[in-house]
């Protein structure tokens, strides 16, 4: 299964991927005034198919919570991230080399409606999927505004997690080489 993570944005009523953004950052710099109410979502795309990617919450604080979720998810804890601007979540649910992901409405424990069944993916392609996913609107933040990297709360916790993201992987590939 081939299982790809994106962000996209919204700009004066464009939605832009992070690559068409980023590549043309010049352009919509001006337009940001206050990067923790920036809108995007999470676009998650299995087998060449866009299977979710039309839910706009602050993309820094769900991109934020959701690289923040892959130590708890590598530890085999069930986790999920909820949408601040609407009643969706999305839920991880490990099962040993792999996690379930769904995307669903509904409080954190009770859905209601899948609006993404579901759907198993392998550990490695949703901790690497993850971690560059948030290492790209980290690029987007420094090319934006390198001040925002120290000075904005939900960078800051974006980095955070972004970092302890990446040892929990390297601890979990380390581990599972023994």
């Amino acid at each position: 299964m081939n299982f790809v993570l994106d962000y996209k944005v919204r700009i004066d009523d464009k939605e832009l991927d992070s690559r068409a953004f980023t590549k043309d950052i010049a352009a919509y710099k001006s337009q940001i005034t206050d990067i923790g109410a920036l809108e995007g979502a999470v676009v998650m795309n299995v087998d060449g198919k866009v299977v979710c990617g039309e839910q706009f919450d602050p993309i820094v604080r769900l991109c934020g919570q959701w690289v923040g979720k892959v130590p708890w998810i590598l530890a085999g804890d069930t986790e999920t991230v909820a949408l601040r601007q609407s009643d969706h979540c999305f839920a991880f649910v490990p099962a040993g080399e792999s996690v379930e992901i769904s995307f669903f409405v509904g409080s954190e424990s009770e859905v209601e409606e899948y609006i993404v069944e579901p759907t198993t993916v392998r550990l490695d392609a949703f901790a690497t999927e993850t971690l560059q996913m948030a290492e790209r609107l980290v690029e987007m933040v420094r090319a934006t505004e390198t001040s925002l990297l120290n000075g904005h709360e939900d960078v800051k916790d974006l980095l955070l997690s972004l970092e302890e993201g990446r040892k929990a992987w390297r601890d979990h590939q380390l581990h599972n080489r023994r």
